[in-house]
């Protein structure tokens, strides 16, 4: 069984975590005259110099009149860490002290428990690491001569693993963790004699750390060029290595659209510490779906940027493929002189990286460049080759535009007829000169006017509905009136129905309704129409002459909308008679309500 958290709990998450003080801990918040009730900030979600990100303390609510977004504390905390709802929630939870259930299923609670639990012991190995790091010259020296400064060190939480056989085991198990966790987390393993031994011996240590920040793994590199160069962390009931993606939790907060992916943790730590702060590294050569949708969910571009060598040119098109796939947006940028990303930004700085950035290749592009390099196009059979490959490769863009244009660049960078390479991807793609069939323009101008206007009146009905559903939430005392006028039935958005089957509910029970509650029932794509309404047009001098006045409005809104839809039904020649009949006493009782 997966875990729920009931309303009750999320109800007692936001009373404990209060809006100011949890925005507070983002942006600094200012209030405009001493008489105003809200707060201000320049928004977090998006670049502004001018303050329009606005805070009610009355209505627990946030709404940025930039962005039009908006919510609770806990939309806040979700968009500002960049985590699932459901991540916010056990965040907020944590930070109240409140202790949330692990579900009813008793291996699920067990799994929680033993990963909570190897958390713990990461997290105490990761201070173990780092105060070894300051206490000694070997792994302070080896990031001195890479050129990694004090701040970094500090907020990638670098270390340093003694060249002793148990330094790491002793001081674990003086912290009271058993040698069945220690075990599991695969800090410590077993020798030859069965003797319990550290994993990590001289070595500088790179934690890896979830979405959340919490750690969940270890890199450890050699400090000379000896083998193995890496060590890294079996897979735990805490972390499976496809599943995440080094630095990640940084780099979500750079509010980048575009994520830079790279293979070493080294490329990713010169690059942030350069103020490239978008580039996370894939714990393993090869990008996998899971991570594919990690990307996914934090970025609409991915760059890649591998090794100039076989094995990273075939991990950068198994990425573009499967990225391409979920469809984001993907580049691949090339490194000059087979430098890595670490080497490059170290010797020439960001501009310039950034600049690589930017002329980077697309996946058509890329793969083109990949099958030309590993074909002689100088013959007749390999350039005939290739072709087929180029043809494949453009019969795969969806886009006509975009295919055609890239059928004229590569017909000229190539040296091949445009008809030519145009024709074997029609030969693909099945596609012939098959034009749609004529319409009478006018016929089709007066259609879509229709459209829009029915758009604009469905629009004005939902708006109508979120105002009176937004006026209960910040006025329950005027709910007994509404609901003897109205139920859940008499709301048209399928959206605001379901909402107000739960507001209704909530309220019938005799539970105070608040805004903050209207804001979870609305959801994602909502959040921030209700939070603006709130605060712009929920002014009323009487909330009750005003809650009367809606409902009217909007029983206008929607009858004039159905008039509209039954003239237009009385044009059609081929209606019956008893149809006729049937609509033209419709309309008149509509005209006789609404005149």
């Amino acid at each position: 069984m997966g875990i729920h958290y009931s309303q009750e709990i999320i109800e007692e998450i936001l009373n404990r975590n209060d809006i100011v003080s949890v925005v507070s801990e983002y942006v600094k918040l200012v209030r405009k005259g001493s008489s105003s009730n809200y707060l201000w900030a320049c928004c977090p979600f998006h670049n502004e110099k001018t303050p329009s990100f606005s805070v009610t303390p009355s209505k627990q609510i946030f709404y940025c009149y930039g962005c039009q977004k908006g919510g609770n504390v806990i939309h806040f905390v979700s968009m500002a860490e960049n985590i699932s709802y459901f991540d916010a929630v056990r965040l907020l939870a944590e930070r109240s002290g409140i202790d949330l259930p692990e579900g009813n299923d008793e291996k699920e609670i067990e799994r929680a428990r033993i990963r909570k639990e190897i958390i713990e012991v990461n997290t105490q190995a990761a201070r173990f690491f780092r105060d070894n790091l300051f206490n000694s010259r070997e792994g302070m020296d080896y990031f001195i001569k890479r050129g990694v400064c004090g701040r970094i060190i500090k907020s990638f939480g670098l270390g340093y693993s003694l060249n002793e056989w148990d330094s790491l085991y002793r001081f674990l198990s003086s912290k009271g963790f058993s040698d069945e966790i220690l075990l599991l987390s695969g800090l410590v393993n077993k020798d030859r004699g069965g003797h319990i031994i550290d994993r990590y011996r001289n070595r500088v240590m790179f934690p890896i750390f979830d979405i959340m920040g919490k750690v969940i793994a270890f890199g450890g590199r050699v400090l000379d060029d000896s083998r193995p160069k890496y060590i890294n962390s079996p897979e735990t009931p805490a972390y499976h290595k496809g599943r995440h993606l080094y630095a990640m939790n940084f780099a979500k907060k750079s509010q980048n659209r575009q994520l830079i992916i790279v293979e070493g943790y080294m490329d990713v730590i010169s690059l942030h510490q350069a103020g490239i702060t978008n580039a996370v590294a894939s714990l393993g050569t090869a990008l996998t779906d899971s991570q594919g949708r990690l990307l996914k969910k934090y970025c609409e571009e991915v760059v890649i940027s591998y090794d100039a060598d076989g094995a990273g040119q075939k991990a950068a098109m198994r990425g573009l493929d499967i990225l391409n796939n979920m469809g984001c947006r993907v580049k691949v940028i090339k490194v000059p002189d087979g430098k890595d990303p670490d080497d490059f930004v170290r010797k020439n700085g960001p501009e310039q990286f950034n600049a690589l950035v930017r002329r980077g290749m697309s996946l058509i592009e890329y793969k083109a460049e990949y099958y030309k390099s590993n074909i002689d196009i100088e013959s007749i059979e390999g350039k005939a080759q290739f072709m087929e490959s180029l043809s494949a490769i453009l019969a795969s863009i969806e886009n006509m535009v975009e295919r055609e244009m890239y059928i004229k660049r590569f017909s000229e960078l190539y040296g091949v007829s445009e008809q030519a390479l145009a024709y074997d991807v029609a030969k693909r793609t099945g596609e012939g000169d098959v034009r749609p069939p004529q319409k009478d323009i006018r016929v089709v101008a007066a259609k879509r006017e229709r459209e829009i206007n029915k758009s604009e009146e469905e629009k004005k009905i939902s708006y109508a509905e979120k105002m009176l559903l937004a006026l209960i939430c910040s006025d329950n005392s005027i709910y007994s009136f509404v609901r003897s006028k109205i139920s859940p039935k008499w709301f048209i958005d399928p959206e605001n129905v379901r909402i107000s089957e739960r507001v209704f509910a909530n309220l019938d029970e005799n539970n105070e309704t608040s805004m903050a509650f209207l804001l979870e029932a609305a959801g994602e794509s909502g959040r921030g129409d209700f939070a603006r309404i709130s605060l712009d047009d929920c002014i009323f001098e009487n909330n009750h002459k005003a809650a009367e006045d809606i409902i009217k409005k909007r029983d206008e809104l929607k009858y004039s909308m159905r008039r509209n839809e039954i003239i237009e039904l009385m044009g059609d020649p081929g209606i019956s008679k008893e149809k006729r009949n049937e609509l033209n006493q419709e309309l008149r009782e509509i005209f006789s309500k609404y005149k």
